[in-house]
Formats: structure tokens, C-alpha cells, sequence
């Protein structure tokens, strides 16, 4: 007996018998129009359509051992040369099916499992009143909605053989088909193929994934409109004799029933399929893993709680909608190939090692699997906090966050209530240059170290990066991008700049699109908003629903000048350059001015950095001029002639107008003369 495609049936299922030997003679041989039947080469038979034959059983065990014990034929292994390799006859459904048995093992969907107990409840009871003359028919057909990944298909396998176990089914095989299989590519033909798909689930059920991809609400889809129209009359016809399930998401699914008015009305048992938790994720990477012959290692991943902690870093909260189940088999499938590289580079290894899972094998070298490498501890953490040059109320509110964050953990670990969750959305407020940047990286390291993020990775933006040039595409860019930042932290420069005015509807959408967002993942994203501090306060004004999501503001004040010659004495450290002392004399000067003008363009660390790269350049050019070799003490020293182009820019900026402050009627800087050749302090006062 064949059962299975065929190529002379242009793929489709068929079933016959095909000979394992060349037959020489038997008692039906002879000629029809020419042809000689049964006496064919090995492999040739006679094969039907699968819907016009009905499987009535399994032979039982006694018949099937007196069948193994014949010798086998020669040729017995022959395939039929016209299809592929035979395929297994239908499953036996067992007598004694328990729902609750099969529902035990399948992670996750209460809603799906209350409703299939529901279903058996219900078809118990009718069949009860049956028996005493009501009768209460109700039509079986289904809707499946929810995201991929979420059991749709298991669950419908499952709905067959307990309508076939209850009796509502004869046979309960699962036909599954999509559009590629019911639409045809010549006018008539989607009709025929329709029916011929729910004429071999007659007896079982006919299951359509992405069901909505049949017809396309507005478009001319004339043949996925006949698919439809064919569905709706076949399932009417027999709603008896088979029952259709239609599975897809959500969304598109309501949009789909709405191209056909008789669709809802056909299929009042809908089951929602629930995107799964966690903790049903790492359930079913246990039960993955385990299905295909490994174990988890009890040390790292044999606790539940590990192996959820597991799963929250190698899958974001915003990709399981996308794959759900799906996402943790690739993972698994993942993890047993880095295994296997692992395990081979051991050499000899025994039973165990070759099918244990550890922690590494779910993230490589470099990261993947949503766990940054090279991770730091909290004491490294705060030490790069304290090798910050100023910033002593940020340094502060850091060490106090971290404190809290460490308490709240050790409050849950002694068994002690949580304290109330605070917002750890951040809004930085200062001028450019002022350690904003650095300290945003350190608060998503200090996270991590805590885990209260499971990546710790900083996602820089901007304006650009969140704001599209077309409508409707600017939320779908900004999801993106804190799509990307999920696990970490997403740092928007220049915050203010996103919604310029009132009519500004693509800022606008940008803005409400990431405080949606930062609502949804404020267990998986920490945003923090910088910008100017005017700036920043006219948009918490402009925009109220800011400042409830963003309770913190943190002030970055700029620099005085000791700290900004402690942070270029610190940049010349690093290359092993100095100054002299007219050329720290002036620096000093310079910085000095700088403080003063509280300009947001200066008095930070950027302002530091490009006035020694121009005196950097400046001293290049006057060794250059002094030609053969050069001493190491030159090449390290940096003079006052080196920052004398920095002070005359200083002296003489370039404003709006192309005046300088001298030009609005402020006295020259520096004072004319022989710079630095009196006491410091008589050149900073004369600043």
C-alpha cells in the first residue's frame, strides 16, 4: 500500500498498490486497449485519488505480526518510480485519549485550554441530550487568532484527534494547506482545488494558516474571492464531515471576515492564542532541548529561575510577538551547534558532555543571544564614575540609584514586600560637552551590572534617527529604533529638537510614538532625553504627559575652570605631552575666561579637547621648522606660542554678525602685551 504524493498526479496525495517484483502471470492478466495489466515492472501499480479512498483502520496486532514474519520480496524496498518515498498510513487515534494528559505537557495558553475543555464539556452534553431526542447541532468550525509561534498548529492537531476520540469526527486526520494550495492559476481551477482540499478532510479537520492571505480586503483578488466563496459553501454543505479551522493574526483576520458577510457567522469558536510569558518560554526550551536528546546543565540551568533569567537576556520582549515558540527552538538550534564546536575541540568526550547544554553555549564571543560581553562589575562601575572629572550632583544621584536598586533586590531575596517601582527614564539637562554622553554609557553598564538590564548596551539618536520624511513612516522608524535599544538604554541628543513648534506633526508623532513605547518596555528600556536646559524645559512644558514618564532630571553644570584644566592635564597624560609654564599659565587664563563667559558653547570638555588638538597642530608645524633631529622632551612639550592661535580665536570670535566680544564693547582678551610674563594671578585678574 502507497500513500503519498505522486509527480503523474502533479503532486497531489494518492493511494494504491504498487508491485515489489515483475509479475509473469496471474489470474487477471491480459490486455486493455493495448496495455498489459499486472504483469508491469517492479513499482508500477494501481493508485486512486486519496479522497475517493476511506481508511477504515489499522489490522490488528495479530494480523501485523503474521504479515512482519513473511519473508520479505525481493524488490519489497522499491519505490514507485513515478513518486517520492511512501509516507506512514494515518495514525491510530487511541481509545482512551485524556485531554487533560495532552494539555499537560503544552506550555502556557490557559485561555486556549479552558475553551478545548469547554468544547469537550459541551459535545458531551449534546450527545447526552441526543440520546433523550434534543438535539442540539451546533457547527464545529474555528478561528484561530494570535502572533506565530503560539502553538496554533499543535492545538489544531490536538482539536482532531479529541473530535475523533468524542465521535464528532470519523477519522480525525489534520489536512493542512495555505493560499499557494487552494488558488489555481487558470479560472475554475481555485474552485476545484478548494473543494478537493476540504474533500480530503472529510472525516478530520481542514486547517488554513494565514488564512487572511486568501483574499485581500479592496484588492481585484478575484480568484482568492472564489477560494472564499468556495470555503464558506463547502463548509455549509458538510458542516458534519469535516471541521475548518482558519488561523492567522488577529488583526488581519478581522479584516479578512469582513470580505465575506456569511465568514463570522460559520465560525463562532474562536481561540485567542496569548503571546507566552517568560516563564512559558523557558518551559519550552527545556521541553525543546529535551526532545531532541539534550539536558540542560544543572549547575547554571538547572534552576527555573536561572533559565528564565536565561531567556530574558537572549530574547527581547519586543521580538516575541514575532516568533514566540519559534524564537526559542532557533535558540536551541543555536546553542547545540556551538555545542557541537565546543565539544569537538574536547577531543574524547563521554555520553554526557556530548548532550549537556551549559550557559555559554547560549551566547558566543561576541555577544549574541542578548548577553553583552564583557561585562563589569558595580566596583568597576562607580570607579569609572569617579574617574569622571566633576559632576558631583550626578556622582551623587548615581551612587543613590545604584544603593536603591541594590536594596530593592536584597528586600526580595529576605522575602520583604517590593518597594513601589520608580520610572528610571532620565532626562539630562545641560550644554553640550559636559559629560552627558559618558555618563548615559555608564548608567547602562551600572544596569546591567544590577540586572535591571539585561544587555546594557547604549543606543544613540537623534532627531534623524527617529523622524521620517513621509507620513506614516515616522512611528514605524521610531520603533525601530527602541526595538534596537530593548535590554539597553536609548539616548536621544538634543531631546528639544524633536518637536520644533506646534505644526510640527512628524516631531509630534516621533515624540508620542517613544513615550508609548517607553511605557510598554519600561521593564526592558531605559530613555534618557538630553538636550540644553532651556530647551529641555520649554519642551516638559510643551509636552505634559513628559513629565510623568520622565520624573528625573539630572543637571550637568558646566566645568569651573580647575576642572577643565584638570580634564586637559588628564588628555595630555594619555599622549605624554606637558606644558610649559607660560603655556600653563595661559591655559589657565584661557579657562579661567572660558568659565566666566558661561557661554554653552564653551566651558566643557569639548572646548578643552579642540583648543590642544589646535595646539597640537600648531606645535607640529613649529618643529617642523626647526628641522634635524628632535629631542624627546620637544616633541612632548607644548609651549605658549602652541595656544597663542586658540587665545587669539578666544580674544576675537566670530559671531552672527562677525564680531567679536571686543566689538560689543568688552574689553580685548587676552590683555595686549607679553602674555603670561607677570604672576598667574595677575593674569587671571587682568582675564
Amino acid at each position: 500500500m502507497y500513500v503519498g504524493p505522486a509527480d503523474f498526479a502533479n503532486g497531489k496525495t494518492v493511494c494504491g498498490l504498487r508491485l515489489d517484483r515483475q509479475r509473469t502471470t496471474t489470474d487477471c492478466d491480459g490486455k486493455y486497449r493495448g496495455e498489459r495489466y499486472f504483469r508491469c515492472t517492479p513499482g508500477h501499480g494501481l493508485y486512486i485519488p486519496i479522497e475517493d479512498a476511506e481508511f477504515v483502520g489499522v489490522a490488528d496486532e495479530a494480523h501485523l505480526q503474521v504479515v512482519a514474519a513473511r519473508p520479505k520480496a525481493r524488490g519489497a524496498d522499491a519505490t514507485p518510480s513515478a513518486s517520492p518515498a511512501a509516507r506512514p498510513a494515518p495514525p491510530r487515534i487511541d481509545d482512551d485519549f485524556d485531554l487533560e494528559a495532552e494539555l499537560e505537557p503544552i506550555a502556557g495558553l490557559d485561555e486556549v485550554k479552558e475553551m478545548l475543555r469547554g468544547m469537550r464539556n459541551m459535545i458531551a452534553v449534546r450527545q447526552k441530550r441526543a440520546h433523550m431526542g434534543v438535539q442540539d447541532e451546533r457547527t464545529m468550525h474555528m478561528l484561530f487568532l494570535g502572533n506565530p509561534g503560539t502553538g496554533k498548529t499543535t492545538v489544531a492537531r490536538l482539536v482532531a484527534r479529541m473530535l475523533h476520540h468524542l465521535g464528532v469526527l470519523k477519522s480525525g486526520q489534520l489536512v493542512e494547506v495555505t493560499r499557494k494550495d487552494l488558488i489555481g492559476s487558470h479560472a475554475g481551477e481555485t474552485a476545484q482545488l478548494t473543494a478537493a482540499a476540504c474533500k480530503r478532510a472529510m472525516g478530520g479537520v481542514l486547517f488554513i494558516d494565514e488564512a487572511y492571505a486568501l483574499r485581500n480586503e479592496g484588492s481585484s483578488d478575484s480568484a482568492g474571492q472564489e477560494c472564499v466563496n468556495t470555503l464558506v459553501k463547502e463548509s455549509e454543505d458538510h458542516a458534519k464531515d469535516f471541521v475548518l479551522i482558519l488561523a492567522g493574526y488577529n488583526k488581519e483576520m478581522q479584516t479578512f471576515l469582513s470580505t465575506n458577510s456569511g465568514l463570522s457567522s460559520r465560525f463562532p469558536n474562536v481561540f485567542n492564542f496569548a503571546d507566552y510569558s517568560y516563564d512559558d518560554l523557558a518551559r519550552i526550551l527545556r521541553s525543546t532541548a529535551s526532545d531532541k536528546g539534550f539536558t540542560l546543565h544543572d549547575a547554571t540551568l538547572g534552576d527555573e529561575a536561572a533559565l528564565g533569567a536565561l531567556v530574558r537576556r537572549c530574547i527581547r520582549p519586543g521580538e516575541i510577538p514575532k516568533g514566540n515558540g519559534r524564537l526559542v527552538r532557533n535558540l536551541v538550534e543555536a546553542a547545540i551547534a556551538r555545542q557541537t564546536n565546543r565539544v569537538f575541540q574536547l577531543g574524547t568526550c563521554s555520553k554526557a558532555t556530548l548532550t549537556t547544554l551549559i550557559e555559554a553555549d547560549f551566547s558566543d564571543a561576541t555577544g549574541a543571544g542578548g548577553e553583552a560581553a564583557g561585562v563589569e562589575s558595580i566596583p568597576e562601575v562607580l570607579a569609572k564614575l569617579e574617574g569622571i572629572v566633576g559632576l558631583h550632583s550626578v556622582k551623587t544621584y548615581m551612587k543613590q540609584l545604584m544603593a536603591q536598586l541594590q536594596m530593592a533586590q536584597q528586600r526580595v531575596e529576605a522575602g520583604l514586600p517590593a518597594v513601589s517601582e520608580s520610572t528610571l527614564h532620565m532626562i539630562f539637562s545641560g550644554n553640550p560637552g559636559t559629560g552627558k554622553t559618558t555618563v548615559a554609557r555608564l548608567v547602562a553598564q551600572a544596569l546591567k551590572a544590577l540586572g535591571t538590564l539585561r544587555v546594557g548596551h547604549l543606543v544613540e539618536v537623534d532627531r534623524a534617527g527617529l523622524v521620517a520624511g513621509y507620513a506614516g513612516q515616522t512611528a514605524i522608524k521610531t520603533k525601530q529604533v527602541v526595538d534596537s535599544a530593548l535590554g539597553g538604554v536609548l539616548f536621544v541628543d538634543e531631546a528639544y529638537a524633536l518637536v520644533s513648534d506646534g505644526r510640527d506633526t512628524f516631531g509630534k508623532e516621533a515624540l508620542d510614538t517613544l513615550m508609548k513605547l517607553t511605557e510598554d518596555y519600561r521593564d526592558d528600556l531605559v530613555v534618557i532625553l538630553a538636550g540644553y536646559p532651556g530647551d529641555m524645559e520649554l519642551l516638559l512644558a510643551r509636552n505634559p504627559g513628559l513629565k510623568s514618564r520622565f520624573a528625573t532630571t539630572i543637571d550637568f553644570a558646566n566645568y569651573t575652570a580647575d576642572e577643565l584644566m584638570t580634564i586637559a592635564e588628564g588628555m595630555l597624560a594619555d599622549e605624554m605631552m606637558r606644558l610649559d609654564d607660560d603655556a600653563d599659565a595661559l591655559l589657565r587664563a584661557i579657562f579661567a575666561s572660558m568659565a566666566a563667559s558661561n557661554d554653552r558653547e564653551n566651558g566643557n570638555g569639548r572646548a578643552v579637547r579642540n583648543l590642544l588638538e589646535q595646539a597640537k597642530r600648531a606645535q607640529a608645524l613649529r618643529l617642523m621648522q626647526l628641522g634635524g633631529g628632535l629631542s624627546k622632551e620637544q616633541l612632548c612639550l607644548l609651549t605658549e606660542a602652541d595656544f597663542e592661535e586658540g587665545a587669539a580665536e578666544l580674544r576675537h570670535p566670530q559671531g552672527p554678525g562677525g564680531a567679536g566680544r571686543a566689538g560689543m564693547g568688552e574689553e580685548p582678551w587676552p590683555p595686549t602685551g607679553p602674555i603670561g610674563r607677570g604672576p598667574p594671578t595677575e593674569l587671571l585678574a587682568a582675564a
